[in-house]
């Protein structure tokens, strides 16, 4: 029986895992606003309504340092995925690995990930070992599998908002290697 994702009776708090695929994020949130950007720290706080966060992690090629800082400075350590070849960065087989890791050493309590329907064996995996999931800023197709597997699922639009005028004009700094 799977754990319902509340506030736990007992006196060791819940344990919460937040691992999100920013690439797909990003694509799920410019499919429909080529302006939006996440809402990160919301991301980070909807998380943390599901107990004590434990690992907050963000999957990606990271080579924008503005962005890279944005997403630590809402809670979340950016992991640097290197790119497999041009425009390909592996950041799910990432965050999978991770995940499994994490489900393996029963280190969560709760397992809350954005991504896409590539995160299914994870979440299957949650399953098996009754680790409760939450699909918060996801990119999961309506009726999908994933769905069916998320105690809580919140799509991406709902933790977008609109660049700011500064955002749009400024010229991404570079990582400095």
């Amino acid at each position: 029986m799977l754990r319902s994702i509340s506030v736990s009776d007992s006196p060791r708090q819940t344990r919460v895992g937040l691992l999100v695929d920013y690439p797909v994020l990003l694509r799920a949130l410019r499919g429909t606003d080529p302006d939006a950007v996440p809402r990160l720290p919301d991301i980070v706080g909807r998380a943390r309504t599901l107990g004590s966060i434990f690992v907050a992690r963000a999957y990606g090629a990271w080579y924008d340092v503005d962005e890279a800082t944005t997403a630590f400075s809402a809670g979340l350590d950016p992991v640097f995925v290197p790119p497999a070849a041009a425009g390909s960065v592996p950041t799910t087989n990432a965050l999978i690995s991770d995940g499994m890791g994490l489900l393996e050493k029963h280190l969560v309590d709760v397992l809350a990930v954005s991504g896409d329907e590539r995160l299914l064996p994870l979440m299957q995996s949650a399953r098996e070992t009754e680790v409760a999931v939450a699909l918060i800023a996801h990119a999961c197709q309506p009726g999908g599998p994933c769905l069916g597997l998320a105690e809580v699922a919140e799509p991406a639009a709902a933790f977008a908002r609109t660049q700011t005028r500064a955002e749009r004009y400024r010229r991404p700094s570079p990582s400095v290697a």
